[in-house]
């Protein structure tokens, strides 16, 4: 690990210890360390759910486990197009990224779908 990164770590444990509220800390992390607490955060805002990948490309067992599917069905669903992946030898893997945009895509079809019975549920008068 990289010293930088060591320092960034202690200065946040620290602040953590030091307040039970919001925690302001300036950081300076290498690029990839970067996009990766993005995607955390991100993944927190958009799901709820937070996971951390702790390698970056997965088996369909192991991916389809993350969104929770079935094997077969993540197989449909790559083969339709809707989560990349990438072939080694016989054998599909799937990037972390992709596990990532894929349930961001769905929680907005989700949101879609619950506005959209929720205005029909006000055209027919279910709702006041």
């Amino acid at each position: 690990m990289s010293e930088p990164l060591v320092d960034d770590i202690e200065t946040l444990r620290a602040a953590l210890d030091r307040s039970p509220d919001d925690v302001k800390v300036t950081l300076s992390l290498p690029r990839k360390s970067a996009e990766k607490v993005l995607a955390l955060l991100d993944a927190e805002r958009t799901t709820g759910a937070v996971v951390i990948p702790i390698k970056e490309v997965f088996t369909t067992t192991e991916a389809a486990t993350i969104l929770g599917l079935s094997r077969p069905t993540l197989m449909k669903l790559i083969e339709a197009g809707e989560i990349a992946h990438v072939k080694v030898g016989t054998h599909h893997r799937i990037p972390a990224q992709a596990i990532l945009d894929f349930q961001r895509a769905r929680q907005a079809r989700r949101e879609k779908a619950a506005e959209a019975l929720a205005g029909f549920s006000n055209q027919i008068g279910l709702v006041d």
